[in-house]
């Protein structure tokens, strides 16, 4: 009876300390990473900045819209994407409108930053999973032609105003690096 008592004791004990639970905190191993276990960063944007123009008596006179929308980028001939300009305080500036478009004396600068993006965001079968492999477009190291191919913005109207550019830059995609700088460039708008 007695080695029966002390079983159940010792049964008890071992329950009360299988239950109990550690409020240790996690710890983690000093060589991780939140990146990757190689440290590589992978590329993901390319980086421009526009500023669109007038011409009015033989001076520039700086185009003033909220954004660009629909800035198309090209790189070696592949589609790399369609992206809008960060949004610009145009309260900031002193302006005049001509014809139907708001200007400035004041340099305006459009930074446009364009991720690698998909056509879908979501994938759910295996063919668009094929399609996406298929039309995957990364840039290794070394040097490629981008082309900033057109824009849009809107006029005083509310009008969209789309405009054709000639931008070609060849760019270096240097290895570790998340982006890469295309340039800044102004843009001539033919009324």
């Amino acid at each position: 009876m007695k080695k029966a008592l002390v079983l159940v004791e010792l049964l008890i004990a071992l329950a009360v300390l299988g239950c109990s639970k550690d409020y240790s905190p996690y710890s983690y191993s000093n060589e991780s990473t939140i990146y990757s276990e190689t440290n590589k960063i992978n590329f993901r944007e390319l980086l421009v900045i526009l500023k669109p123009y007038l011409m009015v008596d033989n001076q520039k006179k700086y185009i003033l819209t909220d954004s660009l929308f629909n800035v198309q980028i090209r790189v070696n001939e592949n589609d790399w994407g369609k992206f809008n300009s960060a949004k610009t305080d145009t309260a900031l500036y002193q302006s005049t409108v001509i014809n139907t478009f708001k200007v400035t004396d004041d340099i305006v600068k459009y930074p446009v930053i364009a991720p690698f993006q998909t056509a879908k965001d979501t994938i759910t079968t295996a063919g668009e999973y094929s399609d996406l492999l298929n039309s995957y477009f990364t840039l290794e190291p070394g040097f490629y032609i981008c082309s900033i191919e057109s824009f849009e913005f809107k006029d005083e109207n509310g009008i969209m105003k789309k405009v054709e550019t000639t931008i070609i830059e060849p760019v270096e995609i240097k290895e570790n690096l998340r982006s890469a700088f295309i340039g800044e460039f102004e843009i001539l708008i033919n009324e």
